[in-house]
């Protein structure tokens, strides 16, 4: 489990909306490629987002979360291996076509190109809502 701290800014019925504390130590650190701690503070850098938690929780209250190892590890084949296996797919399909055997350069470039924004206008709802799951394990 990779662990933060967070502060609490806003509460709306069952959903708290929690930033990020950023560590002014993760600078200077030489573990922090492999720090937790490094990376859940670059995933959650200065913005606020909604978590469903039951706690009793106040406006101001600081909270550890939680992000398990296994949903950072999917989220990573989905950011790095899906946009590869589009393209060689694209690829390997548009070279069975003799008409297009020149453009396959542009093809392939165009395709990775266009996964990538696919994959960054719904970055937010495939990641957060289905593989980065982070939870409010108490307050501190």
């Amino acid at each position: 489990m990779i662990e933060e701290q967070a502060l609490v800014t806003r509460i709306e019925s069952n959903q708290v909306w929690i930033k990020s504390l950023q560590s002014s130590a993760c600078g200077g650190c030489i573990q922090q490629t492999s720090c937790g701690t490094a990376t859940l503070a670059k995933l959650l850098p200065k913005r606020e987002f909604a978590l469903d938690c039951d706690s009793d929780l106040n406006v101001g209250d600081c909270v550890r979360i939680q992000i398990d190892d296994s949903h950072l590890i999917l989220s990573s084949l989905l950011l790095y291996l899906l946009p590869l296996i589009v393209t060689l797919s694209v690829v390997g399909l548009a070279n069975t076509l003799p008409m297009l055997e020149t453009w396959l350069p542009e093809i392939s470039l165009a395709t990775l190109l266009l996964t990538f924004w696919l994959i960054h206008l719904f970055h937010a709802p495939l990641l957060v809502k289905f593989s980065l799951k982070p939870l409010i394990t108490g307050k501190i």
